[in-house]
């Protein structure tokens, strides 16, 4: 089963299929556990796609966005970054700096269940908080905050470019109709029946991408 995948390392191959994971979460080097995440890197792999899971620390975001480029291969030509809410925020923001930084490789970017507005969430995430996959403690601040915000700015998040948003109507923190408002016009817009956060529909919405996300390349 899949392991020593967590890490990011240079990529081998043209195609690379990123995913993030979400706020006060972490990918694990054995994600055998995760049928989300063994379902994204099964299809990743069927695809042609080499799979590279990035588990990341929101406190590092910018770190993080410099990382991912920095070890993108110099001949590679198609990128899709995936991920489940704050994750999936971050891969559009990761498709529009590769954008910025690389335009001649096509993108597509995928959010499950995505956290959107940054900026309005520094009244929820300020504090204590604890990550549910590695148990460590820590404290939000502002500081952390400005670099969500930072990052945000830096792109133009309703750029016309292949953008797949998926949500679960009985998402217990991210309001679907709130999350339909936001992305609809600049996304390929999906909402399942039930469900929840975490996202129970991956397959569903794997399957919808795959079929309409041409090469990744064209417009949703």
């Amino acid at each position: 089963m899949p392991a020593d995948r967590a890490g990011l390392s240079a990529c081998d191959g043209t195609r690379v299929f990123y995913y993030f994971n979400g706020f006060n979460s972490a990918i694990l080097k054995d994600f055998s556990g995760s049928p989300k995440i063994v379902a994204v890197d099964q299809f990743a792999r069927d695809r042609g796609f080499r799979f590279v899971p990035v588990s990341i620390n929101f406190r590092q975001a910018v770190e993080h966005r410099d990382s991912i480029l920095g070890k993108l291969r110099d001949d590679a030509d198609e990128a899709v970054f995936c991920g489940s809410s704050m994750g999936g925020w971050f891969a559009r923001i990761m498709q529009l700096s590769l954008i910025q930084a690389r335009p001649g490789i096509k993108s597509a970017a995928i959010g499950f269940n995505p956290v959107f507005e940054v900026g309005l969430l520094d009244e929820f995430l300020i504090g204590p908080q604890v990550n549910y996959v590695t148990f460590e403690e820590y404290e939000w601040t502002e500081d952390h905050g400005r670099q969500l915000k930072f990052l945000e700015k830096q792109v133009d998040y309703d750029a016309v470019r292949p953008f797949y948003v998926y949500c679960d109507k009985d998402d217990e923190v991210i309001p679907w109709k709130a999350s339909a408002a936001r992305h609809h016009q600049i996304s390929r817009f999906v909402a399942f029946e039930g469900g929840c956060h975490s996202f129970d529909h991956f397959n569903e919405a794997l399957t919808d991408f795959g079929q309409h996300n041409l090469g990744c390349g064209s417009k949703p």
